[in-house]
């Protein structure tokens, strides 16, 4: 199954950085029939910009992350990828994309034949991601959440006041570091591909 989910220059960032795409929950009946190993494609609707294939890694499910996109987008899907192709002004070629993105009735779901189309128009602009930068942005990724969750506990936690601020103060200056890290380690997938466009790489 071939399935198009879109984003804007506000949210395309986030899609990669989550390796995670969403959707309103208007669209919650088409995005709970995604299944893990459908074939996706990411279409940004202000740059007219194709990115793909992805494959999906869960089920559509409600609130894989709940701050994700500050809430706009709770029907989601964890998705994967081995190498991404990127097509600029798709819509010249595949019209259905800007199409299916304004006007009603809105459709995630594409046919074997739209998907088909696309796998093949994006295997001829493949970039690769390379393995060791993949995994620096997957494990910074990985200890941002962990330390974010450890705030919460510490917020939460018992025991005295003043205990509970040097050891929140200490994890978020670990937190912050990641960040920065993070920041950095986009940045860099950004400048060897240029699958992001990030203006600070202008």
């Amino acid at each position: 199954m071939y399935w198009k989910f879109v984003c804007t220059v506000e949210t395309e960032a986030e899609c990669f950085q989550r390796a995670l795409f969403g959707d309103t929950k208007k669209l919650w009946e088409e995005v709970k029939d995604v299944r893990k190993g459908d074939i996706l494609f990411l279409y940004n609707i202000d740059t007219d910009v194709l990115f793909g294939p992805f494959i999906a890694e869960s089920d559509g499910a409600l609130n894989i992350e709940p701050d994700a996109w500050d809430g706009r987008f709770p029907a989601q899907v964890r998705v994967k990828w081995d190498a991404i192709s990127i097509m600029r002004n798709a819509s010249a070629k595949f019209g259905y994309l800007k199409t299916s993105s304004f006007k009603p009735p809105y459709t995630l779901r594409l046919s074997e034949e739209q998907g088909g189309e696309l796998l093949k128009a994006l295997t001829s602009a493949r970039v690769m991601i390379p393995d060791q930068l993949k995994s620096e942005i997957q494990q910074l990724d990985f200890d941002i959440h962990t330390l974010a969750h450890r705030m919460e506990e510490i917020m939460c936690g018992k025991g005295h006041l003043a205990d509970r601020e040097i050891n929140l103060d200490r994890v978020k200056s670990e937190f912050i570091t990641k960040m920065r890290d993070f920041v950095w380690a986009v940045r860099k997938l950004d400048k060897q591909t240029g699958i992001l466009e990030l203006p600070s790489n202008k």
